[in-house]
């Protein structure tokens, strides 16, 4: 009896364990997915996406679709675009989808061999703003060939 009771709650904690949700999102370029990560932990990896310089050159788009662990209608996501220096070259507001154009996406990339876009939350309340500490999150880091 004392053997299936211990199988039985070590069978619920692995579930519960293994249930946790993570923020996500993937990248598409030109209705191609070229990537799909998460926040399961912690990286090193600068989450590498290649783009070709002909293939911004006509017509088509940049997508980045964002899916939050937790449902948060009272927070603005900021989706926005860093040169290497970390200076920021474009940012968009309240959004957790993001479609740029590649004409736009071209005068993002203008000149820079590489770009990382990173994303950060903060709540609608400026009380409430002004006690949370913004972490940014590196979602990709763009490489132009």
């Amino acid at each position: 009896m004392k053997g299936i009771i211990i199988i039985i709650l070590s069978l619920f904690i692995c579930h519960f364990s293994n249930s946790q949700k993570y923020d996500s999102w993937k990248i598409y370029h030109n209705r191609k997915e070229e990537g799909s990560f998460n926040l399961k932990k912690e990286t090193t990896d600068e989450r590498r996406v290649v783009l070709l310089n002909r293939n911004i050159e006509g017509a088509g788009f940049l997508v980045i679709e964002y899916t939050p662990a937790k449902d948060r209608a009272d927070w603005i996501r900021t989706i926005a675009f860093f040169d290497s220096s970390d200076h920021s070259l474009r940012e968009y507001n309240n959004t957790l989808f993001l479609r740029v154009q590649n004409s736009e996406l071209g005068i993002i990339l203008e000149g820079k061999q590489k770009v990382k876009i990173y994303s950060w939350a903060v709540p609608k309340d400026p009380a409430e703003a002004a006690t949370v500490r913004v972490r940014r999150i590196l979602l990709c880091t763009l490489y132009i060939r």
